[in-house]
Formats: C-alpha cells, sequence, structure tokens
C-alpha cells in the first residue's frame, strides 16, 4: 500500500506545482502594446 500512496503523493504533487504555476499570468512580461506608426493613423483621415 505505500506504493500506491507514494504514487498518489507524487501525482497530487505534480497537480499542486501546475496548480501553482498557472495562478500567474505567464505573458505580462511579453506583450507590450505596439506604437501605431503615424502613417497608418494619417491613412485613416
Amino acid at each position: 500500500m505505500d506504493i500506491f500512496n507514494a504514487i498518489f503523493k507524487l501525482i497530487a504533487f505534480i497537480f499542486e506545482q501546475i496548480g501553482n504555476v498557472a495562478k500567474y499570468y505567464m505573458c505580462a512580461g511579453y506583450f507590450d502594446e505596439p506604437e501605431v506608426p503615424q502613417e497608418l493613423l494619417d491613412a485613416d483621415k
């Protein structure tokens, strides 16, 4: 029974770590709102 207990603890630990990582917004450091070139802004006028 100890082997099953160890396996379930390992699976629970893995899912716990996935949950801890998933609560952070990973794209915050990579996404920056791009600046629109002036030529594109003038094209609408």
